[in-house]
């Protein structure tokens, strides 16, 4: 089910560098929200642009949802401008959500703002009592707002090496690889950059481990109208439908959760 509301800015934060974190009273959308799935957000009253800005939720619940974002556009300029109290007019929830990450061992992995659909399944694990792996991926120290501890299985990799692991995601990745659990049940979760995501895919591949891939673009209208989310799918023999829709899916309607291998 799908609402529209006018959500109170609770809270909002900067938490790491150029990175905010806001709070909003949602209780209809909290309340009927999963990890995994997305809001649509008019930024301001005087909004003139024909688009709403996606974000994923990062947290729900006690009729509150929260959101992380960079600022990187107008919309998210105004949205770093929100005021106390004030109100903002949502969709949501929308897409689909994480699942089959029972019975396996998850290997969550998240890059840039992708790291809000993924700590929301970080804390959906823990709350179940679920082994799991964070790892999570920035340039620098400056982009990170949780810690590396790799007691706890949470991992934090830098481009530059100022904090955490060395590196890019995946070449963190295969560095922890021998902390696996039950490598014969991994499972990938993973969002952030396109070309970190493709290298997730290729580094389950390796392991014939099943990957779900988070996907960020830019969703206008996020229910499947405006067609301006395509994805490309992969040819299946056991599709014998030649359509739009048998080659193309809509990451707002069909996603934004996909299953790796489905996706050309």
């Amino acid at each position: 089910m799908i609402f529209q509301e006018l959500a109170d800015v609770i809270k909002i934060q900067e938490i790491a560098s150029n990175t905010f974190e806001a709070t909003l009273l949602s209780p209809k959308i909290s309340d009927h929200s999963h990890p995994g799935q997305f809001i649509n957000i008019l930024p301001s009253k005087d909004w003139k642009k024909v688009m709403r800005r996606p974000m994923s939720i990062a947290s729900q619940g006690d009729d509150h949802i929260k959101i992380i974002f960079k600022v990187v556009g107008d919309g998210t300029m105004e949205m770093q401008q929100w005021n106390i109290g004030e109100k903002v007019d949502i969709i949501g929830p929308l897409g689909n959500k994480w699942n089959h990450y029972k019975n396996t061992f998850p290997v969550l992995v998240g890059g840039g703002v992708g790291i809000a659909p993924i700590l929301n399944l970080h804390n959906t694990l823990n709350d179940e009592d679920i082994d799991h792996i964070l790892l999570m991926g920035a340039r620098t120290k400056s982009e990170h707002f949780i810690e590396h501890n790799s007691s706890n299985n949470v991992y934090l990799s830098t481009d530059d090496g100022s904090y955490g692991i060395e590196g890019y995601a995946v070449k963190a990745l295969e560095l922890i690889e021998s902390q696996f659990h039950n490598k014969e049940h991994i499972t990938f979760y993973s969002c952030g950059p396109d070309l970190m995501m493709q290298s997730v895919k290729s580094f389950a591949e390796k392991l014939k481990s099943p990957c779900y891939l988070a996907l960020e673009t830019i969703m206008a209208c996020g229910i499947g109208i405006c067609q301006g989310c395509t994805v490309e799918l992969k040819e299946s023999s056991n599709n014998k439908l030649h359509s739009y829709r048998s080659k193309f899916a809509l990451v707002c309607k069909d996603g934004s959760i996909f299953n790796a291998e489905d996706l050309k």
